[in-house]
């Protein structure tokens, strides 16, 4: 996030998205909720909608609100190799690992 890599810790699960193409919906875990939304593409620019979550407690819940606040705010991506570049114009905010 933001150029720092992640370190998983205190039961966190690595947050992760996987987007439906066809519906234009995503769906994931932002840290410790589950995520689902919708996504708009052109282009390199995607946007987000908004994001529904699960409620549950969780011991680190900066981390999946840093991880969600990003996210409202990329406007553009790239993809490099096996990587996903979310983007706030030419700041990288999140890069994703395909699995």
């Amino acid at each position: 996030m933001k150029g720092i890599p992640v370190q998983l810790s205190g039961g966190r699960r690595d947050a992760f998205i996987s987007f439906e193409d066809r519906e234009k919906k995503f769906s994931g875990n932002g840290g410790c909720n589950q995520i689902n939304g919708t996504y708009a593409l052109d282009k390199k620019d995607i946007k987000f909608g908004q994001v529904v979550s699960t409620k549950m407690s969780c011991e680190d819940i900066a981390f999946e609100g840093t991880f969600l606040d990003l996210l409202s705010k990329v406007d553009r991506f790239e993809q490099k190799g096996n990587e996903l570049l979310l983007k706030r114009k030419k700041e990288v905010l999140l890069v994703l690992s395909a699995r």
